[in-house]
């Protein structure tokens, strides 16, 4: 197996494409013996405050720590999906919950990553299900202790905390 890369992303909502969209995409590449990873990418998406609404703001301040500034001053979302497909491009890639991350929102215009990559079963999926309601969860049960230091609630964030538990899972036999 070659070397994994983990996505995450933070939405303006839970609902997916179309009502909501991605306002920050984390990657992270895990080497494939499961000792080691490396950021490989992060950016915020240019999203006008007047356009995404109240509700969306307060949802992504709420959840993710994110202001309607650092989204004004953004990269538009069309560099922003040019640049995670270069990166992601032939490679093999997961996240916490593949279906919720890509099915609602990268496989989707303007993203539209479906062909460019294969995808693995959500990390998720390899946990106890009383152990994997949300990545928070599941990162504090199986790496307890916060050992990527995360701190807040951004994409990379949730990122680190995803690859952390790829690494045990990796090392462990269970991914």
């Amino acid at each position: 197996m070659d070397d994994v890369y983990v996505v995450e992303a933070a939405f303006t909502g839970p609902r997916g494409f179309p009502v909501d969209r991605v306002i920050e995409v984390a990657v992270c590449r895990m080497h494939r013996d499961g000792e080691d990873f490396d950021t490989v990418y992060d950016s915020f998406v240019h999203a006008d405050p007047m356009d995404i609404g109240k509700d969306s703001l307060d949802f992504i301040q709420e959840n993710y720590g994110v202001t309607a500034e650092t989204l004004y001053a953004a990269p538009p979302v069309e560099v922003v999906a040019k640049e995670l497909l270069e990166k992601l491009r032939d490679t093999e890639c997961t996240s916490f919950d593949v279906n919720h991350t890509f099915g609602r929102f990268l496989c989707v215009e303007p993203w539209d990553l479906n062909g460019e990559l294969e995808l693995f079963p959500s990390i998720s999926s390899r946990l106890p299900p009383e152990y994997c309601k949300t990545l928070e969860e599941a990162y504090d049960y199986v790496t307890p202790g916060n050992p990527m230091g995360v701190e807040g609630r951004t994409a990379m964030d949730r990122c680190l905390m995803s690859t952390s538990i790829m690494m045990k899972l990796r090392k462990t036999g269970y991914f």
